[in-house]
């Protein structure tokens, strides 16, 4: 074989190697990326369930912190009498009318909330219940015109979105995409950006921690593991995740708090110390104000 040859064939080889090595790693990128572009479209769909929570410490965190937390800057008015609540922010402005209960509901209070309407400067809305609650807990505005009315119930409680800018309104016990109505909403709380609410739901006795994403409208279930009575519901500043406060049926351990976060979603404990200070701090510095 002359020199010429010889040249060629090991041209031609090397040529082949690198060939290889080039396709594997286009390969490789192209699988990265599915693999990306897999967890977001699961991210979106609101369909990522964590295994189990995990034992351990949320990471970097195993104490209360409350410079972490985000807190609205909405102060809202409440004026209460013997047939009205009216409940005012900004330039939104929710009215409750209270009548004396009829029918079964005489068994269960003396009153009712017979109406409930709310005005702000893209209109008058009405909110419809087919059962009239025996009162209002809460009102939560969130920033991008979104309304959180917190009702109760003769046992248990209904939560009611309504979007200021449509007039659409849904109850969050009872979305389409959910297997049956739940009896009632724990805590709640606006995400920083005003998109997303998370909340505790579940029947009596029981909470399961949720999203409701107002945007693309999909309903997530966090987690399987049942939270007895999630008390307190407090986003991070970043809007990448949120604490909740769990009340337990362990005397040792009434409270617990954990963390959620968003990029793995993964639920985490922080920690089962928790203060009545500090559990006080969770209620009226960034929970939704109270209006019984």
């Amino acid at each position: 074989m002359n020199k010429i040859a010889s040249f060629s064939i090991i041209l031609l080889a090397l040529t082949s190697i690198l060939g290889c090595n080039n396709n594997a790693d286009v390969k490789e990128a192209t699988n990265q990326s599915n693999v990306s572009q897999n967890n977001v479209s699961q991210s979106k769909n609101g369909n990522s369930i964590p295994q189990k929570v995990k034992d351990n410490e949320a990471a970097g965190r195993n104490s209360f912190d409350s410079s972490i937390y985000y807190a609205s800057e909405n102060n809202p008015t409440i004026k209460n009498s013997d047939n009205q609540i009216a409940w005012k922010e900004g330039n939104v402005v929710l009215t409750a009318a209270i009548s004396k209960a009829e029918g079964e509901q005489v068994s269960q209070s003396n009153t009712v909330i017979s109406s409930i309407t709310v005005e702000s400067s893209n209109g008058k809305y009405i909110i419809d219940l087919d059962k009239k609650p025996l009162g209002i807990q809460s009102v939560g505005l969130s920033k991008n015109n979104q309304l959180a009315v917190h009702v109760r119930d003769h046992e248990g409680s209904r939560l009611i979105l309504l979007s200021l800018s449509s007039g659409k309104q849904i109850v969050l016990n009872d979305l389409p995409n959910k297997v049956a109505f739940s009896e009632k909403i724990d805590s709640y709380n606006w995400s920083p950006d005003g998109n997303t609410i998370a909340f505790g739901i579940g029947d009596i006795g029981s909470s399961y921690i949720a999203l409701y994403n107002t945007e693309d409208n999909t309903f997530s279930n966090l987690s399987e593991k049942d939270f007895t009575l999630i008390t307190s519901v407090v986003w991070h500043k970043d809007g990448q995740g949120f604490d909740f406060l769990s009340q337990t049926d362990d005397t040792k351990n009434p409270v617990i708090l954990y963390q959620y976060t968003l990029k793995d979603h993964s639920i985490s404990k922080v920690t089962d110390n928790l203060t009545e200070n500090e559990q006080a701090t969770l209620t009226t510095k960034f929970l939704p104000v109270k209006i019984e």
